[in-house]
């Protein structure tokens, strides 16, 4: 599965990209704000490709600028036999404040609502995550509050905001 938008490629992560996420998670404002192993190792990304691989639902992309074909970050949208599905995301340090995350967001989220015919899609950050935080309000994503010792981020549990959207917050016209 390949998704476009005006800028970006999302596609499947491959084992070339092993080296490139084990660079990147390397990154502490990462493994600070997000639920990936600390500290991050090769044999952590190679897990983590090798689950994205075997999986049928194809729900994980390398977010990749289609100009040149560069590697900005990771999306993966979640999909919970008992929950609502949720959207995860980092974007790697030298791809940041391009508008990249929230372009990539509003993409897997117009799919998700117009070809998986989901109802909803949550979000959820660290509190203190304010860019993630950003990108969600740019999305469209509705505050819904702070949820207590919610998330694990660097093996301790941690209190995160929530947010949710449905296919009419969508921005008109992005993704």
């Amino acid at each position: 599965m390949i998704l476009t938008s005006p800028r970006l490629t999302l596609r499947a992560p491959e084992v070339q990209d092993i080296d490139w996420i084990t660079a990147e998670l390397q990154d502490l404002e990462i493994q600070r704000n997000t639920t990936v192993p600390s500290p991050y190792e090769r044999r952590d990304a190679e897990q983590f490709v090798a689950n994205t691989r075997n999986h049928d639902d194809h729900t994980t992309f390398v977010i990749t600028t289609t100009s040149t074909g560069q590697r900005a970050g990771v999306i993966s949208l979640h999909q919970h036999p008992k929950h609502a599905p949720s959207i995860g995301y980092w974007i790697g340090k030298s791809a940041r404040g391009q508008g990249i995350a929230t372009e990539a967001v509003i993409r897997i989220c117009r799919w998700g609502f117009e070809d998986l015919n989901l109802p909803i899609i949550t979000w959820m950050a660290r509190v203190g995550n304010d860019a993630s935080r950003a990108v969600a309000l740019k999305a469209g994503f509705q505050m819904e509050g702070t949820l207590r010792l919610r998330i694990t981020s660097q093996g301790r549990l941690r209190d995160c905001w929530a947010g949710s959207l449905l296919h009419e917050e969508l921005p008109p016209n992005a993704g």
